[in-house]
């Protein structure tokens, strides 16, 4: 075991589009980080598609740069604690380690498969024994669709993995998963905290080897010979179950106070609100909290930083120089509108479609940023008042992830929203999060946290003018909803 007082504890961060290896300090400094990009195919108006062996591969390239910029401080990595995105899953077959297709959290193709769920077991139900709304959006309709397709997949010594799971097997050798994780499936028992076997009884999927149900924070298992090799760290290393990317990124940014509603925006974004016990509300999921005795309350968006990354790509520019764009049209765009729903619709409406509305010859570059800006803000205090409505009481607003780093953008949702609005430093909170449940699991007390809050208070006057703004916002997403 290393020194104490020289620990280090690695979060590792199997994200949407990149893995994150980072190393901090007890005192919640980073010291080194390594990360690994890989692509996502978009295919039709449903799909989205990536392959899992990336999922791996990005993991020991992101690792091993940590662990060549750490040189021969890799003997203080205490543990390892995993995170990811979530509910992506592909098939494992544990014999041969081939993998079949790699279906995002983005891919709305079940939409049949999640009515026939529906009709079988009844809308209310499914929520209020998995805490989840069903939708496309999780694994079990998804399962089911690729059962259509590729039956031959579906056979003993095969299982259903997550990107957190896959690497894990492959860092230690064991098959395990852990409750945030499993409740994306639609499969998990929420209150039992245990697979819904009887219903994947009667749906024809038992047969699936489903992951060991761990703790959190629990030890899932050492890191092996091989892996070590491919890594660069010692053999032998604890490595930690952790959470899916959203709780942890909630658990490192400390958003857990009643009333702090966390805005966990990247690619996507989640938000989630500290409960006391699960939430009733059919429009709200609820999900295990890291910390016993709690709860997440949470509601989300598939598209947000992702569409600025669209139309970044779309019109040629960097994702900054459409920030700086933005700054410079006024608010509300000159009367231009965005609908963000660019992935396939959203969990909760497949059928949702993203557009530009009122554009005109006068709008250019900086008219179409800021519309994106103010339509996923628009967007997120929708999802916002359906928390509301749902009993909670919301005071502030604390947001991180990497499309957290805009001023503007914050300070729109600021003023949108009509909230208090804090964005945390350091930025990666959610890898942060992972090496906090190290330290957690392996009884190592950190000495800070090293985190910085910077404000944003809503300037009225703008709330006021968003007003308007926003009304005719929703009414374009009714329109457009009631002809799909």
């Amino acid at each position: 075991m290393p020194c104490r007082s020289s620990m280090l504890l690695v979060g590792l961060d199997i994200g949407t589009s990149s893995v994150k290896a980072l190393a901090f300090t007890l005192t919640g400094s980073c010291v080194a980080e390594g990360r690994a990009s890989f692509a996502t195919v978009y295919s039709g108006s449903a799909r989205a598609e990536q392959h899992p062996n990336d999922w791996w591969q990005a993991s020991v390239q992101a690792l091993r740069a940590m662990t060549e910029r750490l040189n021969l401080q890799t003997q203080q990595v205490a543990g390892i604690g995993l995170t990811g995105q979530c509910p992506t899953f592909t098939l494992l077959d544990l014999t041969s380690g081939d993998v079949g297709p790699g279906l995002l959290y983005q891919d709305n193709r079940a939409a049949n498969e999640t009515e026939h769920f529906i009709q079988r077991f009844g809308a209310l139900n499914i929520h209020q024994r998995t805490g989840q709304t069903p939708s496309p959006f999780y694994v079990l309709p998804k399962l089911l669709w690729l059962k259509a397709q590729h039956s031959d997949w579906f056979r003993p010594g095969v299982a259903a993995v997550q990107p957190r799971d896959l690497v894990a097997w492959h860092l230690t050798g064991r098959l395990a998963t852990e409750p945030t994780h499993a409740a994306c499936t639609l499969a998990y028992d929420l209150m039992a905290g245990n697979w819904a076997r009887d219903w994947l009884d009667e749906l024809d999927l038992i047969q699936l080897s489903w992951p060991e149900l761990l703790p959190s924070s629990s030890v899932q298992g050492l890191l092996t010979a091989e892996a070590a090799a491919a890594t660069g760290l010692p053999v032998g290393t604890p490595v930690i179950t952790g959470a899916a990317d959203s709780l942890c990124a909630v658990y490192g940014a400390q958003a857990m106070a009643a009333g702090v509603l966390c805005e966990v925006t990247g690619t996507s974004t989640c938000l989630h609100l500290t409960v006391m016990q699960p939430v009733a509300a059919y429009t709200v999921n609820t999900y295990p909290h890291i910390e016993p005795g709690r709860w997440c309350a949470e509601v989300g968006l598939n598209t947000t930083g992702g569409a600025i990354a669209w139309l970044s790509t779309l019109l040629g520019r960097t994702a900054d120089d459409l920030l700086t764009a933005a700054a410079a049209a006024p608010l509300g765009a000159e009367q231009l509108f965005f609908l963000p729903h660019l992935s396939g619709g959203e969990r909760d409406a497949p059928e949702r479609c993203g557009a530009f509305i009122g554009l005109q010859l006068g709008h250019d570059v900086r008219h179409m940023s800021r519309a994106v800006l103010e339509g996923v803000a628009y967007a997120i205090r929708q999802r916002v008042e359906l928390l509301g409505t749902s009993g909670n009481v919301i005071t502030q607003l604390i947001s991180c992830g990497g499309a957290s780093r805009s001023a503007l953008w914050t300070q729109i949702k600021a003023d949108v929203l009509g909230l208090p609005t804090s964005v945390v430093t350091p930025m990666d909170t959610t890898a942060w999060g992972a090496a906090l449940i190290v330290s957690k699991t392996l009884n190592i007390p950190v000495t800070s946290t090293a985190l910085m809050n910077r404000n944003f208070q809503p300037v009225q006057v703008q709330t006021n003018q968003y007003q308007p703004f926003y009304r005719r916002f929703c009414r374009f997403e009714e329109f457009f909803a009631e002809r799909n």
